[in-house]
């Protein structure tokens, strides 16, 4: 009996594990690309004081008159690079650990539901406020998968997700400038996500079937922060 062997292993990334992470880069890559935006129209500026921080962060008054786009918009830009920076880690590790846990494509719609319910959070508790950043989004990831490891009983997954909202939550608790309404709106809006994502017996649920549930709690939470 002959045997061939197989090709031999690469030590580059197989194209299905590359684009496993396809979304979770071009997340990073809105981010970062947005930040590059704000600095090149405002060099000497704060880039929280620039022109486009100022028409693009999240302000209750002006979605009120008609700047719904605010509500998108905040989401993807900084106070500064530290604040980009600190962003994005928790977004690489966050996004990569429920993407392994859930897929891309369900890692992605807990974003966008981090995303409008922190929006929708800031709009109801702290309307007043210019708030820009990711962060939101990103307590989302953490409570999709602090749902998702709670009901698939993937006890790693859940003790992660749970020690970094903790840490996150009381680094920040005393920190002035923190929208805990934002982080916080993220966190549960999240947590729906996650739990629209796991059907019976614990299984994830199809990822259409996941799409269509939360493609209504996504627009329910933007008519809400329309109206809110």
């Amino acid at each position: 009996m002959s045997y061939t062997p197989g090709p031999a292993p690469s030590s580059r990334p197989s194209r299905s594990t590359a684009s496993t992470f396809t979304a979770l880069g071009v997340l990073v890559a809105l981010n970062v690309g947005a930040f590059a935006i704000q600095l090149a129209s405002s060099p000497f500026d704060d880039t929280l004081d620039g022109s486009l921080a100022e028409h693009g962060g999240l302000n209750g008054w002006e979605v009120d008159h008609g700047d719904w786009y605010r509500i998108f918009t905040s989401a993807f830009l900084h106070a500064n690079a530290a604040h980009l920076f600190g962003n994005l880690v928790a977004l690489v590790i966050l996004g990569g650990v429920l993407t392994l846990a859930a897929g891309p494509l369900r890692m992605v719609l807990v974003y966008a539901t981090g995303l409008l319910g922190s929006a929708f959070s800031v709009l109801a508790f702290a309307p007043e406020t210019l708030t820009v950043g990711a962060s939101g989004a990103i307590f989302g990831l953490a409570g999709g998968a602090l749902v998702v490891g709670w009901r698939q009983r993937r006890v790693l997954l859940l003790i992660f997700a749970a020690g970094w909202t903790v840490y996150a939550l009381s680094s920040t608790l005393f920190v002035p400038g923190i929208s805990q309404a934002g982080h916080l709106g993220g966190l549960v809006a999240g947590g729906i996500a996650g739990w629209l994502l796991v059907g019976e017996r614990a299984q994830l649920r199809s990822e259409s079937a996941a799409a269509g549930l939360v493609a209504a709690l996504l627009v329910a939470l933007f008519v809400g922060a329309l109206v809110v």
